[in-house]
């Protein structure tokens, strides 16, 4: 039996939504990333690939946009939007972005 009385009364899942996203900028840009990102594979990672996609973090109320962060290596881009998807099943809303705030700030 668990013991349920230090979870938020509202979930941050119950506000908001995580998905990977393209990286803003035109075809050429996304071209380029994604050019960069197969010679850093092909190179076996010893040049930091770009990053080609974005985790967005929007509010299911309206579609806003709350947090974009850049999702690295696109072979672990998964890896992110999980961390992502695993702190909005744990912490209220407030605590999310405060603590998603403070390390895009590192």
């Amino acid at each position: 039996m668990t013991d349920d009385t230090d979870a938020p009364a509202v979930l941050a899942q119950d506000v908001f939504d995580a998905a990977l996203l393209p990286r803003p900028g035109g075809r050429v840009l996304r071209a380029l990333r994604l050019a960069g990102a197969f010679g850093a594979q092909l190179l076996q990672q010893l040049v930091p690939s770009p990053s080609v996609h974005d985790v967005v973090v929007t509010r299911r109320s309206d579609g806003t946009e709350v947090l974009r962060e850049p999702a690295g290596d696109p072979l672990s881009a998964g890896d992110m939007l999980a961390g992502i998807r695993r702190d909005l099943a744990t912490l209220d809303p407030d605590t999310f972005l405060a603590q998603w705030e403070s390390r895009t700030r590192d």
